[in-house]
């Protein structure tokens, strides 16, 4: 009886271990499994969008970098940050090891050739061509002789037609709004077209659309009326505008200092192709073909864009949405124009080593002819060939003051190129001068803008007013330079 009784008292105490441990194991596995589902460190697969303090409490011993606002971000994520994105502040800590604006505007200023950047109120003694292009545009802003008087009964009639937007309209009054001499520059837009920018503008503003859709349908369409002759068919067209997003800098033309290399959004150039001028424009196309075969990259330019590989840039145009820094844009447009000044210098450099041997081979033509002792042969030996582009190098800082000396008077250097910077609704004229051997940038002077009808034709008719300047005075000076070469 004893016995079975110690016996039952045993077999009772392992039946309630047992159940304890399987009891312990199934909360054992129970917590395992919550922790499974709540890791110690966020999936990186999870969006920003998860709470910042979440964030810090499942993760407490890593720090991860943040933006303005304290939201964590991945390293990649701060790798693909565009310094445009950034304030100039903050560009530089973006860990890419992109450099900032601000620090790249103090790299500039230690480069030899510049570019230096300066404010346009600054811009003391400007020259008597930029002081009269000023001039005209600045009539043009106080909204003088912007509207043809072809289009004036159209226009006048617009309030009527429209909801506010023609409003600054009076029939009796401020007819310094229209001209028969606003033909001469070129076709003044239509009501339809300008109200068609006009909202294509807005909806690119309002809807936050990227700086591909601001060119695409507000900068495009605009620079085409402006720049192009009306009833003229594209490949007939003098001066025409391109997209060169995708255009670099050709290497024997940058400015060589870290995150310098630059782009620009639209180019204005010239087709020597279709020059009105029968007299010379046969020979500029054949002159620039050989004058390709020495200049570095077999180009006719300053960048490497195969479409302009024998049209020359007249003007260059640098796009940012609203929301991008004008520092930005001017930085971009300062390098590309640099690289401009430095071309148009080599170019001149050509000219003055070429006819250097074409009046030694004057000289031994005429010694030969004179000559009955010594072969023409031998005499045509001591002139040096004419220079590949192996040869043809850009030139040293001092090489280009020293150079700018002993040029041609008609081929000195332009006194300017101008250039414009669009900043979303906004269109701004920048300039560039070549001072003694450094390149200055001077902001800003306005053009227009697409935030009313009023400003629309006011910026079509700057545009065209800088095509006059093209036409007139920029691609005379480089075809009679072209020729001599």
């Amino acid at each position: 009886m004893l016995r079975s009784s110690i016996l039952g008292w045993i077999n009772e105490i392992s039946t309630e271990a047992q159940t304890s441990d399987h009891h312990h194991d199934r909360e054992d596995a129970g917590q395992a499994k919550r922790r499974r589902l709540n890791p110690p460190t966020p999936d990186p697969s999870i969006t920003p969008k998860m709470s910042t303090s979440t964030t810090r409490e499942t993760s407490p011993g890593k720090r991860k970098g943040r933006n303005d606002r304290g939201t964590p971000r991945s390293k990649r994520s701060r790798d693909i940050l565009c310094e445009v994105d950034l304030p100039p502040s903050e560009a530089s800590f973006t860990g890419s090891g992109r450099l900032s604006p601000s620090k790249q505007f103090q790299l500039l200023r230690l480069q030899p050739g510049g570019p230096d950047f300066g404010d346009l109120s600054q811009f003391v003694n400007k020259p008597e061509k930029l002081q009269y292009l000023l001039s005209k545009l600045d009539s043009v802003m106080e909204g003088f002789d912007i509207i043809s008087t072809s289009q004036q009964p159209h226009v006048q009639a617009a309030p009527s037609l429209c909801n506010d937007e023609f409003d600054w309209v009076k029939p009796q009054t401020r007819n310094h709004y229209y001209s028969k001499a606003r033909d001469e520059l070129g076709p003044t837009p239509t009501v339809e077209f300008v109200l068609d920018i006009l909202d294509a503008a807005a909806n690119c503003n309002s809807q936050q659309q990227h700086e591909d859709a601001w060119n695409k349908f507000v900068h495009t369409p605009i620079l085409k009326f402006a720049f192009h002759q009306k009833g003229q068919r594209i490949n007939k067209q003098l001066i025409n505008c391109s997209s060169c997003i995708n255009a670099a800098i050709i290497p024997e033309y940058q400015v060589q200092t870290a995150g310098t290399s630059k782009k620009v959004d639209f180019c204005i150039h010239v087709n020597p192709m279709n020059d009105p001028d029968l007299t010379s424009s046969s020979s500029v196309p054949i002159a620039i073909r050989r004058l390709m075969l020495q200049l570095p990259g077999n180009m006719f330019n300053f960048t490497n864009f195969v479409p302009l590989q024998d049209q020359p840039i007249a003007l260059s145009i640098e796009t940012k949405r609203p929301t991008e820094g004008f520092d930005v844009a001017k930085l971009q447009l300062g390098v590309w124009q640099a690289a401009h000044w430095t071309f148009l210098n080599t170019l001149i450099h050509t000219q003055q080593e070429n006819k250097r041997i074409k009046q030694l081979q004057a000289q031994v033509e005429a010694q030969s002819l004179d000559s009955t002792q010594e072969p023409a042969e031998q005499l045509s030996c001591e002139v040096p060939p004419r220079q590949s582009q192996s040869d043809i190098q850009p030139l040293s800082v001092q090489q280009e003051v020293d150079a700018q000396q002993e040029v041609d008077p008609r081929f000195k250097p332009p006194e300017f190129l101008p250039g414009v910077i669009i900043n979303g609704h906004e269109w701004w004229f920048t300039v560039t001068i070549l001072e003694e051997s450094r390149v200055k940038f001077y902001e800003k002077a306005a053009l227009g803008s697409t935030k009313g009808t009023k400003d629309i034709y006011k910026l079509i008719c700057s545009l065209q007013v800088l095509r006059q300047w093209i036409d007139t005075t920029y691609w005379p000076w480089l075809r009679e330079l072209i020729v001599d070469c």
